[in-house]
């Protein structure tokens, strides 16, 4: 009797390296690649980034000790300046720009556009700000709640000012309010419209036609 034949595969199975370990390595070495690639490109945007920051804090240390430089320069020449013989120069040049801006007749006239029935103004006070623009400090007092409040409308619907404030309100014994107003002019006034007038308009007197002088018929002859 013969011995039986056994079938035996030593060779392992094909796995996937075994089958593509090629394309596998190839791929790993590429996506190294890729990645060494990558990191050196981060690595000199951050070094650039970081040298033009260095460049720009040199740049603003400059601009710092210039800075501080002219307002040394500034502070000495203010505390060169005789404040108490400029002050009235001073006050001369902003009461004469004040005027050019808006003269006291311009603001009158819109206030006296605003005033309502029953509403009479005490006092008007004027100054400028900071921003150029005209502040006007008004006292008042109304006989009513209404003449109040038709006031307060038709300042608001003047465009001549930009801002009103109500500072203060209190009630009279007796009937009536006073009121304290801080009115701001606007930076670019529109041109002064002229108040309309009141009563009858006068009519222009018709001057007499003159009437031509007669002209002299001749007398008629005597017949023969």
């Amino acid at each position: 009797m013969g011995l039986p034949i056994l079938r035996l595969n030593l060779v392992p199975p094909p796995s996937l390296w075994r089958r593509n370990h090629v394309l596998l390595g190839r791929g790993a070495l590429l996506l190294g690649a890729l990645c060494l690639v990558t990191v050196l490109g981060l690595t000199w945007r951050a070094r650039h980034q970081a040298q033009r920051a260095g460049r720009q804090a040199v740049l603003l240390a400059n601009q710092t000790k210039d800075f501080a430089r002219q307002e040394s320069q500034v502070i000495a020449e203010l505390q060169e300046i005789d404040v108490a013989r400029e002050a009235p120069r001073w006050k001369l040049a902003e009461r004469i720009l004040t005027e050019r801006s808006i003269p006291w007749t311009r603001i009158t006239a819109e206030l006296e556009r605003a005033l309502a029935q029953d509403v009479r103004l005490k006092s008007i006070q004027r100054t400028r700000g900071n921003d150029r623009r005209v502040e006007v400090k008004i006292k008042g007092e109304a006989r009513s709640r209404e003449a109040e409040v038709a006031f307060m409308g038709a300042l608001q619907k003047n465009p001549f000012f930009a801002q009103i404030i109500l500072e203060r309100e209190a009630e009279r014994q007796g009937g009536g309010i006073d009121f304290d107003y801080t009115l701001f002019t606007t930076d670019a006034p529109l041109p002064y419209a002229p108040l309309p007038l009141y009563g009858p308009a006068k009519q222009p007197e018709k001057q007499p036609v003159k009437q031509p002088p007669p002209v002299k018929q001749p007398a008629p002859g005597r017949r023969p």
